[in-house]
């Protein structure tokens, strides 16, 4: 089947900045972006950025990088070492992967899946959501839409972050030696969501 130039989506909670249908914009995104900047990514499924609006007051948990592509980076650096679960890059390109072909197998998505049903029930312990809320939640990630996993990738300006805001996750928690960090209270209008379509 022969595959349309992929375009680029572009919003922010209460804003819509609208399709932009470039090839060269969505290569600028999945192949230029190489070193550490003023830009953290964070790369999750949809449906855990609408939950988060929905359910959440729109506070979002992200674990972000400096890095949208750590295979990119320096050779022998930290940052050359982040996994390849923790790079944003490949976490959308596989997760982009296994939507388009419906993978009921896809590690990702049942990854995901588990997640959310945990998350749920603490959230629905520490009085954040109601019980109709959990099941909604629940029922949500269980149903059989593969358009709620699509990939979507968090750009946030880490000057508009306070860094003590930005958590290093300790050695042990990480999927390797590369750095990984932490925004737990991450809100909807301190990032751009960004989609690219293919």
């Amino acid at each position: 089947m022969q595959r349309s130039i992929p375009y680029v989506i572009c919003w922010r909670h209460g804003a819509n900045f609208g399709a932009r249908p470039s090839k060269q914009a969505a290569e600028t995104i999945t192949n230029q972006i190489e070193m550490a900047g003023p830009i953290l990514y964070s790369t999750n499924p949809w449906i855990s950025h609408e939950i988060a609006v929905k359910y959440l007051k729109g506070v979002h948990f992200a674990w972000v990088s400096e890095h949208f592509d750590a295979t990119a980076a320096t050779p022998g650096t930290g940052a050359a070492a982040i996994a390849p679960s923790s790079n944003p890059k490949l976490i959308y390109d596989n997760l982009w992967r296994d939507v388009d072909g419906e993978d009921t197998h896809s590690f990702l998505i049942k990854g995901y899946k588990k997640k959310f049903r945990i998350l749920s029930a603490q959230w629905l312990a520490n009085g954040a959501i109601n019980q109709q809320q959990k099941d909604d939640i629940v029922a949500t990630v269980e149903s059989k839409s593969w358009k709620i996993w699509r990939p979507v990738l968090f750009t946030i300006a880490k000057d508009l972050i306070d860094p003590a805001r930005i958590k290093s996750v300790n050695h042990k928690n990480r999927a390797a030696y590369g750095p990984e960090l932490q925004i737990v209270d991450l809100l909807p209008n301190e990032f751009d969501v960004i989609e690219i379509r293919r």
